[in-house]
């Protein structure tokens, strides 16, 4: 396994190189002198023009050799490396990779490391799948493979490791398999350095200042997660604006989102393409770009990048972070210094952590943010800003939106990864998903007489006591009343005389396994839900609400997987897998298989009826409300609609 992982190493750095080389031929040697060429004539618009043929081009090999993949980028090895043993589409990865290189050859703004990572990982997953080897080991390699496809591109060998790891292994590994996703990346990382030994950044020569320096970079933290935050979620709301276009092939959806990526780059040029130069010229020092003009780019990156890639331009999502973070840093920095002086600091130290930061919360994966600014830079003195910068950030991206870039693309298609080793299914349940709501309470200073036929009228054996106030107080249940009636049956006792105030109490936002621990700790049967921080009572969980919670769960584990099934047979015929309604007026509503004229090369890979999963057969009767899961061409989806009674 060693002797392949130093191959892979090796074969990803000069796939990665050759990559490298075509966008330098395509932009040098193609774009610039077309827009030299057009620009005595068309001016500032020769970029434009240039952009959108670009985005004609991309948009047409997408559609006709890359066709529809469940996912793209990063996010497909992801998924490939949880549901399908690994397995990627490795012969589509060349008309990726041009796709890409024209896209970055003329401009568009997004990075090189997406496709350098498919590049190693689907060179991994080749590997495997030609050597024989089993799920396991196709898995390692494809990590591997992304590994060295960062290390290669950005000479980060300690980063394209911890990349791996977080994010494609999503944390799931054994301490055997390090060995060959480090020797790959260090190996990619070597190779490449002897193909281009020139330094991506620095190194450069900053100084940590003092104290109150330290606790400037708390804000700059939470300046940076809401840019990631909407960073984000404009790409989405991006993707999903253009992909609402249908009814314009997708060449001219990716032509019309370069010509407003050009004309944007017509106000600020230093928005478009990787960004390298402008960024490093403020890392710097040398860029005399003001406060003003350093939010100016931060924000055309962010927009751009969302264009581009949302409208259907190939590339990655690390250089444009890179770039936002770099200039909303500095303007942070700028703003220190005019407010504070000389004791805030150099303003591209705060450059240096933004980057960080901004990496951290898109990917949500703060190691790998953090060593790959520190590789990059090659300067360590800045690791403590850079580490609590990188903190901050992902504390608050993750209060106003709980999951990283790849995590929600795969969610958006209906796969949810849990992070490590698989975990108990009960732990995905919350205790709001199983509580009873409102809770069924009484007043403290109710009677006897009244707590007794509020038990008979609520039919429970329990109830909330609550004060004046509606403020818990305690709990009270049948037995104490009863033992209240048996110890002195004619005094004159309130609920709060005879109640339980030893309380232990959940949240709404606890796992239901939190509860039950609780539960079991103090050997009760139930318990009151109360919003965090207060004694407001919410709800209340007891043996019912977890048996409801376990059917939820029962329910989430067979959803998770039929996807991941999906998957699988998605990635193993590579065909694209339908899940279609029969509707009411749905034309094969009461045939049998065998006697639908379904599509060419169409397969019903099964059939769900009333929650209940059937193997089809020609026979199988097909009725309205079944599911019907069905491999199939992207080109036929139309006809399956109108068959399904969808369209």
């Amino acid at each position: 396994m060693l002797f392949v992982a130093f191959g892979l190493g090796a074969a990803a750095a000069v796939g990665v190189r050759v990559y490298r080389v075509t966008i330098e031929i395509i932009h040098e040697h193609g774009t610039q002198p077309i827009i030299h060429a057009l620009g005595p004539v068309l001016g500032a618009a020769a970029g434009i023009v240039v952009l959108a043929v670009a985005g004609l081009i991309v948009g047409f090999i997408m559609e006709r050799a890359v066709r529809n993949e469940r996912q793209h980028g990063v996010a497909g090895v992801i998924e490939s490396v949880a549901l399908s043993g690994g397995r990627l589409p490795f012969r589509k990865m060349p008309a990726k990779a041009l796709a890409s290189a024209i896209s970055l050859g003329a401009g568009a703004s997004a990075g090189p490391e997406d496709p350098s990572v498919q590049i190693g990982s689907n060179l991994g997953s080749w590997l495997g799948v030609m050597i024989g080897m089993r799920e396991d080991g196709v898995r390692l390699l494809v990590a591997a493979g992304a590994a060295a496809g960062i290390a290669a591109a950005f000479k980060a060998p300690i980063a394209g490791v911890f990349f791996a790891l977080e994010v494609i292994l999503n944390n799931a590994y054994a301490a055997g398999s390090l060995s060959v996703v480090i020797l790959a990346a260090v190996v990619s990382s070597a190779m490449t350095q002897a193909l281009d030994p020139h330094v991506e950044m620095g190194p450069f020569n900053y100084q940590l200042g003092g104290p109150i320096e330290l606790v400037l970079f708390v804000p700059l933290g939470i300046v940076i997660a809401l840019i990631a935050v909407a960073h984000v979620r404009g790409l989405y709301w991006q993707y999903d604006f253009w992909h609402k276009l249908k009814m314009l092939p997708r060449p001219v959806r990716t032509a019309l989102a370069g010509a407003v990526v050009g004309v944007l780059g017509v106000f600020v040029p230093q928005a478009l393409g990787i960004g390298r130069d402008p960024m490093n010229a403020v890392l710097e020092g040398v860029a005399n770009f003001d406060v003003g003009f350093l939010l100016i780019l931060c924000g055309f990156k962010v927009i751009t990048d969302v264009i581009s890639l949302g409208g259907g331009f190939v590339g990655g999502i690390f250089a444009p972070s890179l770039f936002s973070g770099t200039m909303a840093g500095a303007a942070f920095g700028q703003i220190a210094n005019s407010l504070i002086g000389p004791e805030a600091g150099n303003p591209q130290s705060y450059a240096i952590a933004g980057m960080a930061g901004m990496l951290a919360a898109i990917l949500r994966a703060p190691i790998t943010a953090i060593m790959m600014v520190f590789e990059l830079t090659n300067d360590y003195r800045l690791i403590l800003p850079i580490m609590l910068t990188t903190i901050v950030c992902i504390l608050i991206a993750d209060r106003f939106e709980k999951l990283g870039i790849y995590a929600i693309a795969l969610v958006r298609q209906g796969v949810r990864l849990q992070p490590g080793r698989e975990i108990d299914m009960m732990q995905g349940v919350h205790v709001s998903e199983a509580m009873v709501s409102p809770a069924p309470t009484i007043r403290a200073d109710a009677t006897l007489v009244e707590l007794r036929d509020t038990l008979r009228l609520k039919h429970t054996n329990s109830l909330c006591v609550l004060d004046e106030n509606d403020r818990l107080v305690g709990i009270v249940t049948l037995s104490d009343l009863q033992r209240a009636y048996e110890l002195n049956p004619t005094a004159t006792l309130t609920v709060g005389d005879i109640c339980s105030r030893n309380l232990a109490v959940t949240y709404p936002e606890d796992d239901l396994w939190t509860a039950i621990r609780i539960m079991s700790a103090r050997d009760v049967g139930r318990l009151p839900v109360v919003k965090r921080g207060t004694s407001e009572v919410v709800g209340f969980i007891g043996r019912h609400g977890v048996l409801r919670a376990y059917n939820i769960a029962v329910s989430r584990k067979i959803e998770d997987q039929h996807v991941a099934e999906r998957v699988r047979l998605s990635h193993l015929t590579g065909g694209h897998v339908y899940e279609l309604k029969v509707r009411e007026n749905a034309p094969i509503r009461g045939m049998f298989i065998k006697d639908v004229k379904w599509p060419p090369e169409c397969v019903v890979a099964s059939v769900t009826r009333a929650s209940r999963l059937i193997v089809p057969h020609g026979s199988t009767e097909l009725k309205p409300g079944d599911v019907l899961s069905i491999v199939a061409d992207p080109s036929v989806e139309q006809d399956l609609e109108r068959l399904t009674g969808n369209r």
